[in-house]
């Protein structure tokens, strides 16, 4: 293991502890560095150009309201207040979604006798995904957002002060190195190799979004273990809302992909990636299919209908898409399997009924026959 690899083998050692390893560390940094709190300096002020200079800098401050932000920035200490305003919350993210109270609940956090910034620090690549949905919050609960003219993505919420900006990992730590670099601070420079070798190994490790245009044959096995952390997820949450049941059945590996037996109401399918399928059709890497001993699923599944529900035959059973979004984040992706897979259950319930009605009828007609044909 390198030297600029320390924080990166805490963080594998530590799972879920990423971003509270990330903002102890970046904490550290600023307590430690003049340099690279100037560079946190510039970096807000290049959204933001009259914000008061951040002088000090702390983690886990609970403020009044409960709220607890990852990194809270404080401006010059005075008499009236010996530790200073808090002028910058910053949030420290790679892939984690957002939680319920952001970033509405930490803007109100912002004091209003000045400009104040909620900053979201997150992987470059996720920038122009996360900046829809913290807008879209916004909006829904403060109105109009003013636009602000910078490099970075910033808005001003109306009649105030406060102000929600977006930074990359890469931007930050990039104006970080620049005035480190000849500062004579060579402790913070090795530090800012560890922060960008952890940075790079969370965002790595992440479900990223799946483009659109993303073609058969073109996955990696990063992303086949992605398709997998689906199946399981969403099998899991079937089961929490009590639609799906895997009692008695277990995951199996096909030929075509990895995959798991889950019971939709009274059906047994089988649920998971087939590769082949993806490549054939260029539709979706996830399909459900019901159980071979199912005798009736030819019937079933005229009765849902292909022109409904587009499904494919191979190898003698019929498999169902299960819709996957792309260009969203996983949270969103889960969301959709989710809602897919209950709808494909929810219409093999109805169609099974309908088959199983008209076979009902079919024998209650041949036992009148028969007796009318007994009774002639």
């Amino acid at each position: 293991m390198s030297d600029d690899m320390l924080l990166a083998y805490l963080v594998s050692s530590f799972p879920g502890k990423t971003e509270d390893i990330a903002t102890e560390a970046l904490c550290h940094v600023f307590d430690q560095s003049d340099a690279c709190v100037d560079a946190l300096n510039g970096v807000v002020q290049s959204g933001v150009h009259d914000i008061d200079p951040i002088h000090t800098v702390q983690t886990q401050v609970i403020g009044v309201d409960g709220t607890r932000p990852d990194l809270v920035c404080f401006d010059q200490a005075d008499q009236e207040n010996e530790t200073g305003q808090e002028r910058v919350l910053i949030e420290v993210k790679f892939w984690a979604p957002l939680t319920a109270h952001q970033p509405n609940g930490y803007i109100k956090r912002l004091p209003e006798d000045g400009p104040a910034v909620l900053m979201f620090l997150v992987p470059d690549d996720r920038v122009r995904y996360l900046w829809p949905q913290l807008r879209k919050r916004l909006k829904r609960e403060f109105g109009h957002l003013e636009e602000i003219e910078s490099e970075r993505r910033c808005v001003r919420i109306r009649d105030t002060g406060r102000h929600l900006m977006v930074v990359s990992w890469e931007s930050l730590l990039d104006a970080m190195a620049a005035r480190t670099s000849d500062s004579g601070e060579p402790g913070a420079v090795t530090q800012i190799r560890q922060l960008r070798s952890l940075a790079k190994y969370a965002d790595e490790g992440a479900f990223k979004p799946i483009p659109r245009g993303n073609e058969p044959g073109t996955d990696s096995e990063k992303r086949l273990r992605d398709y997998r952390r689906l199946v399981d997820d969403a099998t899991e949450k079937g089961i929490s809302q009590g639609w799906a049941d895997r009692k008695g059945l277990q995951a199996t590996r096909k030929p075509y992909g990895y995959g798991r037996y889950i019971r939709l109401h009274d059906n047994v399918v089988w649920f998971g990636i087939n590769l082949e399928l993806f490549e054939n059709t260029g539709k979706t890497p996830l399909w459900a299919s019901r159980h071979q001993s199912h005798a009736d699923e030819p019937d079933v599944s005229r009765e849902l209908g292909k022109e409904d529900y587009d499904w494919f035959s191979t190898h003698g059973r019929h498999w169902f898409p299960i819709n996957l979004r792309r260009d969203a984040e996983y949270p969103q992706i889960l969301a959709g399997v989710v809602e897919s897979l209950k709808c494909y259950g929810d219409a093999l319930q109805v169609a099974q009924k309908a088959v199983e009605l008209r076979a009902s009828d079919s024998t209650v007609r041949a036992s009148a026959s028969a007796e009318a044909t007994e009774a002639s």
